[in-house]
Protein backbone atom coordinates (compact mmCIF):
# COMPACT_ATOMS: atom_id res chain seq x y z
CA UNK A 1 0.00 0.00 0.00
CA UNK A 2 2.86 2.64 0.85
CA UNK A 3 4.24 2.25 -2.71
CA UNK A 4 0.89 3.09 -4.09
CA UNK A 5 0.29 5.95 -1.89
CA UNK A 6 4.80 7.29 -3.23
CA UNK A 7 3.11 6.85 -6.47
CA UNK A 8 -0.12 8.79 -5.69
CA UNK A 9 2.04 11.61 -3.98
CA UNK A 10 3.99 11.84 -7.48
CA UNK A 11 0.59 11.65 -9.61
CA UNK A 12 -0.22 14.81 -7.09
CA UNK A 13 2.83 16.23 -8.13
CA UNK A 14 2.44 15.78 -11.98
CA UNK A 15 -1.61 17.51 -11.34
CA UNK A 16 -0.31 20.60 -9.71
CA UNK A 17 3.22 21.37 -10.83
CA UNK A 18 4.87 22.54 -14.18
CA UNK A 19 3.86 19.36 -16.28
CA UNK A 20 0.23 19.78 -15.70
CA UNK A 21 -2.86 20.99 -17.25
CA UNK A 22 -2.34 24.16 -15.21
CA UNK A 23 0.67 24.95 -17.36
CA UNK A 24 -0.10 27.69 -20.00
CA UNK A 25 -0.60 26.68 -22.76
CA UNK A 26 -2.44 23.51 -22.28
CA UNK A 27 -5.42 24.72 -20.28
CA UNK A 28 -7.79 23.33 -22.58
CA UNK A 29 -6.29 20.13 -23.37
CA UNK A 30 -5.47 19.14 -26.70
CA UNK A 31 -7.96 19.41 -29.82
CA UNK A 32 -7.07 15.75 -31.38
CA UNK A 33 -6.71 12.35 -30.77
CA UNK A 34 -3.71 10.92 -30.45
CA UNK A 35 -1.63 8.34 -27.70
CA UNK A 36 2.05 8.69 -27.28
CA UNK A 37 4.97 7.57 -24.91
CA UNK A 38 6.23 9.87 -22.15
CA UNK A 39 8.83 10.89 -19.71
CA UNK A 40 9.84 12.83 -17.30
CA UNK A 41 12.86 13.66 -15.93
CA UNK A 42 14.50 16.19 -13.47
CA UNK A 43 12.29 15.85 -10.13
CA UNK A 44 13.17 12.23 -8.56
CA UNK A 45 13.68 9.02 -10.43
CA UNK A 46 12.68 9.26 -14.28
CA UNK A 47 8.95 8.64 -14.80
CA UNK A 48 8.56 7.13 -18.06
CA UNK A 49 4.98 6.01 -19.57
CA UNK A 50 1.97 6.19 -22.19
CA UNK A 51 -0.62 9.04 -22.66
CA UNK A 52 -3.75 9.20 -24.44
CA UNK A 53 -5.86 12.15 -25.32
CA UNK A 54 -8.76 13.64 -26.95
CA UNK A 55 -10.17 16.29 -26.97
CA UNK A 56 -10.27 18.52 -24.02
CA UNK A 57 -9.10 15.25 -22.46
CA UNK A 58 -5.45 13.50 -21.31
CA UNK A 59 -5.16 9.84 -19.32
CA UNK A 60 -1.48 9.73 -18.24
CA UNK A 61 -0.33 6.20 -16.71
CA UNK A 62 3.19 6.01 -15.59
CA UNK A 63 5.95 3.01 -14.85
CA UNK A 64 7.48 3.83 -11.70
CA UNK A 65 9.52 2.01 -9.21
CA UNK A 66 6.37 2.12 -7.04
CA UNK A 67 3.69 0.35 -8.82
CA UNK A 68 2.92 3.23 -11.09
CA UNK A 69 -0.07 5.94 -11.48
CA UNK A 70 -3.43 6.75 -13.80
CA UNK A 71 -3.98 10.45 -14.42
CA UNK A 72 -7.12 11.65 -15.79
CA UNK A 73 -7.32 15.09 -17.13
CA UNK A 74 -10.25 16.76 -17.60
CA UNK A 75 -10.11 20.10 -18.99
CA UNK A 76 -13.43 19.90 -20.23
CA UNK A 77 -14.77 19.56 -16.91
CA UNK A 78 -11.80 21.11 -14.96
CA UNK A 79 -10.84 18.50 -12.39
CA UNK A 80 -7.54 15.95 -12.48
CA UNK A 81 -8.14 12.62 -11.16
CA UNK A 82 -5.44 10.11 -9.99
CA UNK A 83 -6.45 6.21 -9.70
CA UNK A 84 -4.55 4.70 -7.24
CA UNK A 85 -2.93 1.64 -8.62
CA UNK A 86 -4.17 -0.95 -5.62
CA UNK A 87 -7.78 -0.41 -5.03
CA UNK A 88 -10.88 1.12 -5.63
CA UNK A 89 -9.95 5.02 -4.40
CA UNK A 90 -9.06 8.15 -6.74
CA UNK A 91 -8.18 11.54 -5.46
CA UNK A 92 -9.40 14.76 -7.23
CA UNK A 93 -7.56 18.16 -8.08
CA UNK A 94 -9.05 21.65 -9.40
CA UNK A 95 -7.70 22.60 -12.58
CA UNK A 96 -9.54 26.14 -13.04
CA UNK A 97 -11.32 27.86 -10.41
CA UNK A 98 -14.67 27.17 -9.74
CA UNK A 99 -17.07 28.28 -12.10
CA UNK A 100 -14.33 29.40 -14.89
CA UNK A 101 -15.83 28.18 -18.30
CA UNK A 102 -13.57 25.48 -20.21
CA UNK A 103 -11.27 26.62 -22.44
CA UNK A 104 -11.42 25.57 -26.22
CA UNK A 105 -9.40 22.31 -26.46
CA UNK A 106 -6.01 23.43 -28.44
CA UNK A 107 -6.65 27.39 -28.30
CA UNK A 108 -3.90 29.37 -26.87
CA UNK A 109 -4.11 31.15 -23.78
CA UNK A 110 -2.59 34.02 -22.06
CA UNK A 111 0.43 34.03 -20.91
CA UNK A 112 2.47 32.46 -24.02
CA UNK A 113 5.28 34.64 -26.05
CA UNK A 114 5.98 33.07 -29.14
CA UNK A 115 9.50 31.99 -29.29
CA UNK A 116 10.11 30.15 -32.80
CA UNK A 117 9.16 27.19 -34.66
CA UNK A 118 10.35 23.84 -34.23
CA UNK A 119 10.03 20.35 -34.07
CA UNK A 120 10.08 17.55 -31.06
CA UNK A 121 10.88 14.38 -32.39
CA UNK A 122 10.13 14.80 -35.81
CA UNK A 123 7.22 16.48 -34.91
CA UNK A 124 6.40 19.88 -35.73
CA UNK A 125 5.69 22.42 -33.25
CA UNK A 126 5.75 25.74 -31.86
CA UNK A 127 8.08 27.22 -29.08
CA UNK A 128 6.90 29.57 -26.12
CA UNK A 129 7.90 30.64 -23.19
CA UNK A 130 6.06 32.00 -20.23
CA UNK A 131 6.71 32.52 -16.49
CA UNK A 132 7.09 29.11 -15.43
CA UNK A 133 9.39 28.09 -18.13
CA UNK A 134 9.14 26.82 -21.90
CA UNK A 135 7.02 24.67 -23.91
CA UNK A 136 6.43 23.15 -27.43
CA UNK A 137 2.80 22.88 -28.98
CA UNK A 138 1.56 20.78 -31.93
CA UNK A 139 -0.97 22.47 -34.30
CA UNK A 140 -3.43 20.77 -32.35
CA UNK A 141 -2.26 22.02 -28.94
CA UNK A 142 -0.54 18.76 -27.97
CA UNK A 143 1.72 19.69 -25.10
CA UNK A 144 5.09 18.07 -27.04
CA UNK A 145 7.78 19.23 -24.48
CA UNK A 146 7.60 21.02 -21.24
CA UNK A 147 10.82 22.72 -19.36
CA UNK A 148 10.21 24.13 -16.50
CA UNK A 149 12.46 26.65 -14.70
CA UNK A 150 15.11 25.46 -11.72
CA UNK A 151 13.82 26.77 -8.48
CA UNK A 152 15.63 26.91 -5.25
CA UNK A 153 15.98 23.40 -4.30
CA UNK A 154 14.41 21.86 -7.30
CA UNK A 155 16.00 21.43 -10.96
CA UNK A 156 14.82 22.21 -14.03
CA UNK A 157 11.66 19.19 -15.12
CA UNK A 158 11.49 18.12 -18.54
CA UNK A 159 8.37 16.29 -19.45
CA UNK A 160 8.40 14.98 -22.77
CA UNK A 161 6.45 13.36 -25.91
CA UNK A 162 7.52 10.41 -28.41
CA UNK A 163 6.53 8.22 -31.17
CA UNK A 164 3.34 10.52 -31.43
CA UNK A 165 0.55 8.63 -33.19
CA UNK A 166 -2.93 10.51 -34.18
CA UNK A 167 -6.02 8.44 -34.19
CA UNK A 168 -9.46 7.37 -32.30
CA UNK A 169 -9.11 6.36 -28.97
CA UNK A 170 -11.72 4.52 -26.58
CA UNK A 171 -13.49 7.30 -24.70
CA UNK A 172 -14.10 4.94 -21.30
CA UNK A 173 -10.29 5.80 -20.84
CA UNK A 174 -10.86 9.26 -19.88
CA UNK A 175 -13.68 8.01 -17.14
CA UNK A 176 -13.59 7.07 -13.90
CA UNK A 177 -14.40 3.12 -13.19
CA UNK A 178 -17.31 2.37 -11.50
CA UNK A 179 -17.19 1.57 -7.89
CA UNK A 180 -14.25 3.95 -7.10
CA UNK A 181 -14.44 5.72 -3.90
CA UNK A 182 -13.09 9.68 -3.71
CA UNK A 183 -10.72 10.29 -0.53
CA UNK A 184 -8.38 12.56 1.10
CA UNK A 185 -4.88 11.75 0.39
CA UNK A 186 -4.23 13.08 4.11
CA UNK A 187 -6.77 10.27 5.42
CA UNK A 188 -5.35 6.88 2.77
CA UNK A 189 -7.56 4.29 2.48
CA UNK A 190 -7.19 1.24 4.13
CA UNK A 191 -5.49 -1.34 1.85
CA UNK A 192 -7.34 -3.50 -1.27
CA UNK A 193 -6.61 -6.24 -3.05
CA UNK A 194 -7.68 -4.94 -6.80
CA UNK A 195 -4.69 -4.69 -9.13
CA UNK A 196 -3.93 -2.01 -11.57
CA UNK A 197 -5.17 -2.57 -14.78
CA UNK A 198 -3.13 -2.91 -17.75
CA UNK A 199 -1.39 -0.57 -19.83
CA UNK A 200 -3.53 1.28 -22.20
CA UNK A 201 -7.15 0.13 -20.53
CA UNK A 202 -9.72 1.15 -18.52
CA UNK A 203 -9.93 -0.09 -14.71
CA UNK A 204 -12.08 -3.18 -14.03
CA UNK A 205 -15.54 -2.22 -13.60
CA UNK A 206 -16.28 -3.02 -9.83
CA UNK A 207 -20.18 -3.43 -9.21
CA UNK A 208 -21.68 -1.55 -5.98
Amino acid sequence: MRHGLIGLVLAAFLASGTVAAQTPGVAGGPAADYTAEFKVQGYGPKLRGRVYGAPGKERRESADPWGGSTLIFRYDLGVAWTILSTGPYYTEFPLRPPGAPAPVPGALPPGLTRLEDDDINDVPATKYAYPGGEIWLSPEGIALRIDGTPRPGYPEIRFELDNLRRGPQNPALFELPQGYTRFDPQNPPPPAAQARPPMGQPPATRVP
